[in-house]
């Protein structure tokens, strides 16, 4: 749903014991899913029953940096609610092109969020198979800003012993455009770390933000030590349904002006 800012709006109401299924069941999918769906999902939100918790907790929003799509207790400050209220500072009212939410269901995802945001109902922090589920920025995404950090979003929590062992880097093209020819160069990385308060979110920070090339981020393995959730299920990061392989993404750095 778009992915602002602003103060005022209605007074979050008085608890309900919303739960996010209900909001999945009765908005996410059946008026979001519309867009927000597979890999052309705007910025990378994905609302299908599968993603959108993951993507939504406690997850930077891309079109307001600075602000939690959805931050636990504070539904005033959710981005969440304010692109459904129509107050966001980015953008337009959710969902797009269509009549805004009725209030009783705005006032459940308020609610919600109220109540500090609670996963569904048999939600662990592990999963079967351990895979990512999405990126921001996104895949193949063209970017006209140098880019401070990179996120990735997994479907499970992420075993953060492991990450300073395990093979994460990103690559420069070396100006070609063009990956696998030996002529990329590894950027030098000043932090790589789960996130405090959202242990399915792992943030990679350059020393220097990423501008001006085509740049991939490759989660691999390093000496035998690969990411894991939890639970022990080693990332399955070639989307075989079967633990191992390299994930990789890739985004284009747009010379500043572009239109």
């Amino acid at each position: 749903m778009g992915d602002g800012g602003g103060g005022g709006g209605p007074p979050t109401p008085p608890p309900t014991q919303a739960s996010f299924q209900q909001i999945q069941d009765t908005i996410f999918t059946p008026i979001c899913t519309a867009c927000h769906a597979g890999a052309a999902a705007p910025l990378g939100l994905r609302l299908d029953a599968a993603s959108s918790y993951a993507l939504l907790v406690n997850v930077p929003s891309v079109e307001a940096p600075g602000i939690l799509r959805v931050a636990p207790g504070d539904p005033q400050n959710s981005y969440l609610v304010q692109k459904i209220e129509g107050r966001a500072s980015v953008g337009a009212r959710m969902p797009l092109g269509g009549p805004p939410l009725p209030q009783s269901s705005i006032d459940l995802v308020r609610a919600w969020i109220a109540e500090g945001a609670p996963a569904p109902a048999g939600a662990s922090g592990t999963a079967d198979v351990f895979r990512v589920v999405a990126t921001i920025p996104a895949a193949n995404a063209q970017v006209d800003a140098p880019i401070e950090a990179l996120h990735v979003i997994f479907n499970a929590d992420v075993d953060a012993t492991l990450v300073g062992a395990a093979g994460i880097r990103i690559e420069a093209s070396g100006g070609d455009g063009v990956f696998d020819n030996g002529n990329e160069i590894c950027v030098p990385l000043a932090d790589v770390r789960v996130s405090a308060v959202n242990p399915r979110m792992l943030t990679v920070r350059p020393v220097a933000p990423l501008s001006g090339d085509r740049f991939r981020l490759v989660l691999g393995t390093s000496a035998g030590i690969a990411l894991a959730d939890v639970g022990a299920h080693v990332l399955d990061g070639d989307a075989d349904g079967r633990a191992g392989g390299e994930f990789s993404v890739t985004l284009d750095m747009l010379p500043e002006g572009t239109p």
